[in-house]
């Protein structure tokens, strides 16, 4: 009995471990709108081609830190526009409470690019930034 067991387990495991490494083999599907806020470092995502990506970081205007996204990201992606700072608070003028620094991206060519953000002061060039993120993106056919 217990070697006919043992053949079925013998049998099922790699069929079993075969499954469960498919699965996480699999990419999520591909979005026209993404968005990622303070996304842990190292999330990926996947957008169709001529989709767009917007990434939200927190920042304080006030301390003089901010975001500072990847110069390159071409082909797969191009930039929309200019970086902005958006505030969190009501009145514009209150930069206590912080906002963000807001990117968005265009998905021109299939492939996958890897963008990276730094935290730093921009008059400090040669300090290491306070917080760095990477993100994989995926720009699907």
């Amino acid at each position: 009995m217990r070697s006919i067991a043992k053949r079925a387990l013998t049998r099922i495991a790699p069929l079993t471990l075969a499954f469960v490494l498919g699965a996480c083999a699999t990419q999520p599907p591909a979005v026209e709108m993404g968005e990622l806020e303070n996304a842990a470092d190292g999330t990926s995502i996947t957008i169709k081609r001529g989709g767009e990506l917007t990434v939200r970081l927190d920042a304080r205007l006030s301390t003089g830190f901010q975001w500072q996204g990847p110069t390159a990201v071409a082909p797969v992606l191009a930039p929309i526009g200019q970086p902005v700072y958006m505030n969190k608070a009501d009145d514009p003028r209150n930069l206590s409470q912080g906002g963000f620094n807001v990117f968005r991206f265009k998905g021109e060519q299939p492939g996958t690019t890897t963008l990276q953000f730094n935290y730093k002061r921009p008059w400090e060039a040669n300090v290491a930034p306070a917080k760095s993120v990477r993100y994989t993106v995926v720009v699907a056919p």
